[in-house]
């Protein structure tokens, strides 16, 4: 920021070179015909006095006047041209002075002028909210090159920031769009959704609609919702290509014995992510698993064409096994150990959530045990049989964060006041290895 006012200062200095340089020419072009025009009528004054001078003197010899008659004219005269030239001295000027005096005068008014245009219509607040933005994702940047979980601060920050910038321009939609995805990051869920839905009566963009029905998604419990439809439907008919609504979609079908359909939207979303992402074998795995259901589902209907249908789904299942190993290489779960820090005292009955998600990736739990203060300290197993979508279980990432949050309202969205500890990233390979979680900070 102090860049920027140093290059406006510099700017407005040449401004006022350029500007005001010629003025201050005119300024003494005038001063000095001003000048002219003094001494002219001094010279005058002059020459006149020496005329009535010799007249007197003439009226003298000729006795037309006295002497004392004399001396009170020459008197008068004598007074008449000091006042005119002391009058002439008044008006004189000093082209110096008056020259710098408009200068400096008009640099004022210029530079208070420009300096509130800029501060009124400038984009000074864009400027320092990008400059709290680089900061914020710099420190992510080094704290996950050093494996530690970002921290919350910078985000909070920017989070004021973006909400006190929408107090004053709330159809700002960058603005509200950054504050949804920061609120998403914080699991301040009930924000993010708002500032989603704000931004969509703004503007129905498909990459907004998709964000918003994957966090609708999350606060759901992995339910599928009418709301959550809409928006999934809307999406991919302006995007057919949004990998999120292709996913969502799948994972909906899915849930509706679709499988079919669910493997259709899945490979389509692996065809646009590529295949060795992370969320590509996530999705892969889902893949397997439909195709699995698929060919249970057509055994059971029977009719001539099962054995073929099912020996297609087989063949094909087994092509995405070999394309991702990742998928069916999964550890048999995590065991963590759960308890309180020495001096936090919480009640026996607040809900403790106890989970596994993606390192750095989406909020969603991939497994997820429930139980409560009283049970701590206590060792859990984190398993794929907890997961709570088609392919998006402990197996599909390779770097997981295991989290363990007190909630006095039972809710699974974090909120102020909640305890929690977490730790990442954890391997995702078998071990016999137990993680400790000791619940110490509160959020």
């Amino acid at each position: 920021m102090m860049q920027l006012w140093l290059a406006i200062a510099v700017l407005l200095v040449l401004a006022m070179v350029f500007v005001f340089w010629p003025l201050r020419k005119s300024v003494f072009s005038a001063a000095g015909a001003k000048d002219e025009e003094l001494r002219a009528r001094r010279s005058l004054n002059v020459e006149l006095y020496k005329q009535r001078q010799q007249e007197l003197k003439s009226q003298l010899d000729q006795g037309d006047i006295s002497e004392e008659q004399l001396e009170s004219l020459q008197a008068e005269m004598d007074a008449e041209l000091l006042a005119a030239a002391q009058s002439d001295t008044d008006k004189s000027v000093d082209p110096k002075r008056n020259g710098r005096f408009v200068f400096l005068l008009a640099a004022a008014c210029m530079s208070i002028f420009v300096f509130a245009f800029y501060d009124y219509n400038g984009a000074s607040t864009d400027i320092e909210l990008t400059a709290q933005i680089k900061a914020k994702y710099q420190a992510d940047r080094d704290a996950i090159a050093m494996g530690e979980r970002p921290s919350p601060a910078l985000a909070r920050k920017l989070m004021a920031s973006l909400e006190a910038q929408l107090e004053e321009d709330p159809e700002n939609v960058q603005y509200r769009y950054l504050l949804a995805r920061n609120a998403t990051d914080l699991q301040d869920y009930p924000t993010a959704i708002t500032a989603y839905k704000q931004v969509l009566e703004i503007d129905e963009s498909p990459l907004v609609m998709g964000d918003l029905a994957q966090l609708l998604f999350v606060v759901s419990g992995n339910e599928v919702t009418p709301e959550m439809e809409l928006l999934i439907s809307k999406t991919l008919e302006k995007d057919p290509n949004s990998h999120v609504a292709l996913g969502l979609d799948g994972i909906r079908n899915f849930q509706t014995e679709q499988y079919q359909a669910a493997i259709t939207q899945w490979e389509k979303a692996i065809a646009l992510l590529g295949p060795r992402s992370a969320g590509a074998q996530s999705l892969a795995a889902g893949v397997l698993k439909a195709r699995g259901l698929l060919a249970e589902q057509s055994r059971a209907a029977g009719g001539t064409d099962a054995s073929v249908a099912a020996s297609d789904i087989v063949e094909n299942t087994e092509v995405s096994a070999k394309a991702t190993p990742e998928a069916v290489s999964a550890p048999m779960g995590l065991r963590v150990s759960v308890s309180l820090a020495a001096g936090v005292s919480l009640n026996p009955a607040h809900t403790v959530f106890i989970y596994a998600r993606a390192w750095q990736g989406m909020p969603m739990p991939l497994a997820i045990k429930r139980v409560q203060v009283k049970d701590l300290p206590i060792e859990v197993t984190l398993t794929e049989a907890m997961a709570m979508a088609p392919g998006m279980s402990i197996a599909s990432f390779e770097k997981l964060e295991l989290v363990a949050r007190v909630s006095a309202a039972g809710s699974a969205m974090s909120k102020p006041g909640d305890w929690q500890a977490s730790k990442g990233p954890i391997s995702n390979s078998p071990a016999d290895s137990v993680t400790s979680l000791v619940i110490s900070s509160q959020i």
